[in-house]
Parts: structure tokens; sequence; C-alpha cells
């Protein structure tokens, strides 16, 4: 039974969900096209938009493309042109570069193998567009890209990686300005499924956040320990970090430096979470029976179990439901993206990323 359970919630976490007795699609016996409804316009081509990031000109997203959960099926990256609505191909030259960032010793990855999962893009302090990408192919590791401004638009330069310590499963990344990271560990893949499930269901702590720097490598920050850490975000000063904890219903707020708590918020099953640049929150919400409904029969279309999209306050951690849905034209939202008065949102199961416009 235990093992049963785990592998339930392992295909819950992040990929594959689904109701079972509810409307079409939720078991994958009819497709769902793509015409607009509900004030959401989907926009069909992709193949798990797991995780969105805005580029910096704000014309286009970055999508991440996820594999199949826990099965470290390739993915990509893929460019969503905000004009257009139309997804496009962003180069990646594998080669490895004359300086390189991340470890020293981390060796470069099997370019056909990348699966990327959890994504973020800044802007360091010293001007350079930095991608961070969790790729769980063929192994667990942080990649690290320059996404350059060619003369033919944006491309990416792999410039290196790190390897966490052990046999963790990660999921979610954030940059820092001086080059580091941030990065979440849901459970540590070396402990017996038997044992993950009976931790979750005693209500005992799985995960925690790992923080890299070029000088000092992984260290666990204080405090972070919790039921299956997430999606996961920054402050723009570096200082506050915010985390959402999928299996504790709850998004924290806790300092970066101390690790003391300062707040928290109460959501159902909370996924990614993004920053906009009014300093809001925004985080995907799941809001299905994780034990008893799937999307492991869904094989086109949208997956359509309900979610909402949640807005909250930064510093207050004051927040309120600003979508919620359920049926056509899609469901499990993983991540939810404000620009410029709409909501972007890419699911892990799916072939499409919609959008929402905000209301006055």
């Amino acid at each position: 039974m235990m093992r049963h359970l785990f592998l339930v919630l392992l295909f819950t976490v992040a990929a594959c969900d689904e109701a079972e007795d509810t409307p079409a699609n939720r078991t994958g016996a009819a497709a769902v096209d793509c015409s607009a409804g509900h004030g959401i316009t989907p926009y069909c081509g992709f193949r798990n938009p797991e995780d969105l990031a805005l580029m910096p000109d704000r014309r286009a997203l970055l999508v991440s493309e996820m594999g199949e959960f826990m099965q470290d099926d390739p993915g990509q990256l893929l460019m969503f042109d905000l004009s257009t609505r139309e997804p496009g191909q962003i180069p990646i030259n594998w080669s490895p570069p004359e300086t390189r960032w991340g470890s020293a010793d981390c060796p470069a990855p099997v370019a056909d193998a990348f699966s990327p999962h959890g994504i973020d893009l800044i802007t360091r302090s010293d001007g350079i567009h930095q991608l961070l990408v969790v790729n769980h192919g063929g192994r667990e590791a942080v990649e690290f890209f320059e996404l350059q401004d060619g003369a033919e638009g944006w491309q990416l330069q792999w410039r290196g990686c790190a390897l966490p310590p052990g046999d963790p499963f990660i999921n979610d990344v954030a940059g820092l300005a001086d080059g580091g990271f941030l990065v979440t560990h849901m459970w540590d893949k070396s402990t017996p499924f038997d044992k993950v499930a009976e931790m979750l269901t005693n209500g005992e702590n799985t995960g925690w956040v790992w923080e890299w720097q070029a000088d000092s490598g992984f260290t666990k920050v204080p405090g972070s320990d919790d039921l299956m850490p997430n999606g996961i975000t920054v402050s723009a000063d570096n200082e506050k970090v915010f985390v959402n904890i999928y299996m504790g219903n709850k998004t924290v707020k806790f300092d970066r430096a101390t690790g003391r708590r300062e707040g928290e918020f109460k959501v159902q099953q909370p996924d990614n979470i993004t920053m906009d640049s009014d300093g809001m929150l925004w985080v995907a919400s799941h809001k299905h029976d994780p034990i008893n409904q799937t999307c492991t029969e869904v094989t086109s279309g949208p997956c359509l179990l309900p979610f909402e999209i949640v807005k909250a306050d930064a510093n207050t951690m004051r927040s309120e439901v600003v979508l919620s849905q359920d049926g056509p034209p899609m469901g499990y939202a993983t991540v939810a993206l404000h620009v410029d008065g709409e909501i972007f949102m890419g699911s892990a199961h799916g072939d499409r990323v919609v959008s929402y416009t905000l209301p006055d």
C-alpha cells in the first residue's frame, strides 16, 4: 500500500494528474481543441510546457518542455513570441566554452538526453543574462547557460553545471545576482519508496533547499526542511526566499541568511512560483485529489484537472485567488507568469500554453 501511495504521489507532484470520473480528457477519452473559453486563450503546439520565464526584451517567453515525470525523457527549451503567439526554436551551443561557470569538476551533459524541468532567467550583477535549468537527463544537475543576443536573435551557450550531493530529486531553481543559485530538493532518491511514503503520510520532512556558490559548492539552507519543497523564487535583493511546499499545502517565506521563517500563506498543492516586477508572487495551485486522480491516460491535448492561480504580496504574504478553473481549455497549470496585465500558464502534462487577461 505504501509503495502504491508513493508511486501515485510521484506522478502528482510534477507531471501527470487527471480525474477518473469527470469531464472529457480527464481520462483521455476525447480530445480538447485549441479554442478559447472562460476568458482563457490557448496556444497549442507544445509538449509539457512545465515552466516559463520572461525574456530580457519582454517580447517572448522561454518555455521549458519537460519529459514525462520520473522517466528522464528528453525535452527541450523553446521560445514563445508574445506578438505572434507562436512557438519557435532557440539555438543551443553545447560546445564546452573557454570560460566555464558552475563546478569545475562537473562534466558536460549529453545534449540528446537533455531533460529540462524548472528554469530561472536573470540578469546578473555583471550584466550577463544567465539561464539556470534543472536537468534530469541522465543525472540530477543544474545547467548554466548564457543567453546571448546575436545577429540572428537570441541563442543559448552552455556554460557549465553543478551536481547536488547525494542522490536527490531536484525540482526548481532560483538564480542569485552573484552567479549562485538556490534549488529545491524534494526527496532523496536513494531512500526506499516505502520509507518516503511513510514519511509523507506521517507528516515528516522529505526535502529542503540547497544554495550553491562557486567558492563553497552546495550548502543546505537552514530552516528549509519541509514536505516536498517544489517551486522557488527570491526577492529582488536576494535576501528573502519563497518556497512552495507541495505536500504541506503552503508557501513559506524565510530569510536567506538566517533561515528564520517570516511568514506563510495556505495554498493547496502549490507547484511553481514566480515574482513579477511589482514584487507580487504568483502561484499555480492544484485542486485535485493527489491520491486518486492522475493524468496517465491523457495522451493528447490537455489534462483538465482543476487549478487556481493565487496572487500574494511578498511583503505581507496576504494572498487572493485571481483565477479558478475547472474544465477546458486547459487544466493542471504548473506555472503562472504575470506579463503586462496577462497571466501566462503552462502545464507539465499537455500540449498548450494559455493566457488570461486580468480584470482592470
